[in-house]
């Protein structure tokens, strides 16, 4: 099939190396030069494992292209099939900005032969109604059809995705969508598209709702008779409910979770329904942020405005490029404002763009120039150069009293044993036996044997 993929953020360029992969001849379609130019020239605009590679490999088989627009201008074929992916940022009140979305959606209006829509941005539950309204000619070739992916697994979530929601009005699409996709083992939903739109806010819902039930769980283990990892570990292992998304530390920081949760608050509130859960949702995901400050003030205290900090990764997640809602955006100023000076590191970050997201902080090009007479560390990227890292001697580094915060509870506590320094995480991590040794404060001293 002729498709054409309109967007080439992280669900579009994913989707068009995907479906060139499968044989498809796929046009990416990106209106910002710059991007364009690197798509162009086989560079992967967002950081996304085996990505780069299958972009080179699409490119290769003449299956995959660029293009500026739609129009015969830029494309010598008509398409048969245009998926739209393009982004919904929140705007300052919090609902989705769809401005993108009806500019894609008219684009697609005005191309003759029609071709099949297929609307894959999350947007708030009416939206597809309202829209083709506009266009009624799009109405019965139109699906909205969300995506799943994962970051760190988008190319196998796309590939072997764990369902399919499919919005239509009209079955066929349906026939479409399953050429489009192949074989796939996994179950179909088939329903109207406003269905199909809150399918994908509730899914995204639940997944902070679990994430926000795990760090309230670590607020209230605290205390060293508590151990929340082994709390998790019970939990999860209950069929019903799952370890996935049940990972304390400072919140949903991710490029969906953030955003989604607060249209769908903002959706519910403009048609006056109350929304307690979510609400409770983000305050807490709210207030995790507040983790490595308050950390901070309680262990050093008074020391704090005269202590360096070193804040060990600026993203969400180290196979992900996105940070506007990284945890680091907030807890860096936070503790700027505060501390005597704060470094910055991350790896897959140069200090033109550290610089540029963190004004008055210092990076810094590596791991041990960042905690050398730190009194104080935050972890908030689990990269595998800090979790890995020879931490006896990270901590020789340091100045007293060497606080280290885990804001992902990613470091392994029993690495740490022994060590002169004192650790901290979203609840307590330390073996019973070990945190009921010492007071708090102390440094985290391995149990005796």
């Amino acid at each position: 099939m002729r498709v054409a993929v309109i967007g080439q953020g992280y669900v579009g360029v994913t989707g068009a190396v995907a479906l060139a992969r499968q044989g498809h001849h796929v046009t990416g379609v990106e209106k910002d030069p710059a991007r364009l130019r690197s798509l162009a020239g086989g560079r992967a605009p967002v950081c996304e494992p085996g990505l780069q590679q299958e972009l080179g490999l699409a490119l290769g088989t003449g299956r995959l292209s660029f293009a500026p627009g739609l129009s015969r201008a830029h494309v010598a074929e008509p398409f048969e099939v245009v998926l739209i992916t393009v982004g919904t940022p929140p705007a300052e009140d919090g609902a989705a900005d769809l401005s993108q979305v009806k500019a894609a959606l008219g684009e697609v209006a005005e191309l003759l032969p029609a071709p099949y829509a297929v609307l894959k941005s999350t947007v708030p539950p009416g939206t597809s109604e309202r829209l083709t309204a506009e266009h009624p000619r799009l109405r019965d070739r139109y699906a909205y059809n969300p995506e799943f992916l994962n970051q760190g697994s988008a190319l196998d979530d796309w590939s072997a995705p764990s369902r399919v929601v499919a919005g239509v009005w009209a079955p066929p699409v349906v026939d479409v969508l399953r050429a489009l996709y192949g074989a796939l083992a996994c179950p179909w939903v088939v329903t109207a598209p406003t269905t199909a739109e809150m399918a994908k806010y509730a899914g995204n819902a639940f997944l902070a709702t679990k994430i926000s039930f795990a760090n309230e769980c670590a607020r209230l283990c605290a205390t060293p008779d508590l151990n929340i990892d082994q709390v998790m570990q019970a939990v999860g292992l209950d069929p019903r409910i799952g370890h996935a998304f049940l990972q304390p530390g400072l919140g949903f920081g991710d490029s969906c979770l953030p955003k989604d949760t607060a249209a769908l608050a903002r959706w519910a509130a403009s048609r006056g329904l109350p929304t307690p859960l979510l609400d409770a949702v983000i305050d807490v995901n709210r207030d995790q942020a507040a983790l490595v400050r308050d950390t901070l003030r309680r262990e050093l205290g008074a020391d704090l405005p005269r202590s360096e900090v070193a804040v060990l990764g600026a993203r969400y997640e180290p196979w992900s490029d996105d940070v506007r809602a990284a945890p680091s955006r907030t807890v860096v100023p936070q503790l700027l404002a505060e501390a005597a000076g704060v470094r910055v590191w991350d790896p897959a970050t140069d200090a033109d763009e550290l610089a540029r997201l963190f004004p008055g902080a210092r990076p810094c090009a590596d791991l041990r120039t960042a905690v050398r007479g730190a009194r104080a560390v935050a972890v908030l990227t689990e990269w595998p150069e800090a979790v890995e890292a020879d931490w006896s001697l990270l901590a020789t580094e340091l100045a007293a009293p060497a606080v280290v915060v885990d804001g992902k509870n990613c470091l392994l506590p029993e690495r740490l044993a022994g060590l002169p320094l004192t650790y901290r995480s979203a609840g307590n991590r330390l073996p019973a036996r070990a945190a009921a040794s010492f007071g708090d404060g102390a440094p985290y001293a391995a149990p005796s044997t």
